[in-house]
């Protein structure tokens, strides 16, 4: 995996008065460490449901090298990607180096690379 883009995405629920995302451009590659800072409700988790299909946009696109997310299968695509989320995301009864090394598992990737 090399980079993955926000093209002008935007993220609406019914009665809300107000998108929790709204028109988000943002591209990440490979190597980068990027923390998502912000007050509780502004829209942090929701941008990162929409990276693995948890919530599809609203408006706008995110790619995956290049690739429309909508176009790869959910199973594979949460496969290909990890990121650590807050609370009710990791499991508690695990420490947090089993809570990043989940999805490398399920890759079956080599010990010594997780």
């Amino acid at each position: 995996m090399g980079t993955i883009r926000f093209e002008n995405v935007s993220k609406e629920f019914p009665g809300m008065g107000h998108p929790a995302v709204d028109n988000c451009s943002l591209e990440v590659t490979e190597g980068d460490f990027v923390v998502i800072l912000g007050p509780s409700g502004c829209g942090k988790t929701t941008l990162m449901k929409m990276v693995n299909r948890l919530y599809d946009p609203s408006a706008g696109t995110i790619y995956l090298d290049g690739q429309d997310v909508r176009q790869i299968s959910a199973t594979k695509l949460r496969r290909q990607i990890g990121y650590v989320i807050q609370q009710i995301g990791l499991f508690p009864h695990m420490t947090v180096a089993k809570n990043v090394s989940v999805v490398p598992h399920l890759l079956h990737w080599e010990q010594e690379k997780i």
